[in-house]
């Protein structure tokens, strides 16, 4: 088994579990029977490569973290579990992208860097949701759009310097 198909399993594993539990905590007993099929959905798009049928999953599961939030499930959870619909989605078309091509190293390389980049935004965003729910402040809109650009500006910094130590190294 690949990296790629583990780290479809495990976050598949995760965004089901996640909109379960919150659901299952909820009452909502409709939305534990659509989650299973989206993930049977999910299982299928590996399964039969077809371009339409990530792209129909992914706001299905977004659209049922956003009705779990609503429906007073933990909100927790629910992003959690959004946040690995998008991990699946993104690994189920970067499977059936590789799917063709040969295993060589640069190949290999490209999904390690690939799933290395998922893992870590998925972790930083997971990192942000939760200082969210434990720091609270009122910070002026444009003084956050500000930060926002540093931010995203100095992720681009990095990640520019980490390329280029990696292609000399």
């Amino acid at each position: 088994m690949t990296t790629r198909k583990i780290f479809f399993a495990i976050s598949l594993a995760a965004m089901v579990l996640c909109l379960i539990a919150g659901y299952g905590i909820a009452g909502q007993w409709i939305g534990v029977v659509i989650t299973i099929i989206t993930g049977l959905g999910w299982l299928l798009g590996l399964k039969y490569p077809l371009f339409w049928l990530p792209h129909i999953c992914l706001p299905v599961s977004v659209c049922l973290a956003v009705a779990g939030c609503l429906a007073g499930s933990s909100p927790l959870l629910m992003i959690f579990g959004s946040g690995a619909a998008l991990a699946v989605w993104d690994v189920l078309l970067l499977d059936a992208s590789l799917r063709s091509s040969s295993p060589r190293e640069q190949t290999r390389r490209y999904e390690t860097d690939h799933l290395q980049l998922l893992a870590l935004a998925i972790g930083s965003a997971l990192v942000v949701v939760f200082l969210g729910q434990l720091l609270h402040f009122q910070v002026p809109f444009l003084v956050m759009i500000v930060f926002v650009a540093l931010v995203v500006f100095g992720i681009d910094r990095v990640w520019g310097y980490l390329s280029k130590y990696r292609l000399h190294s």
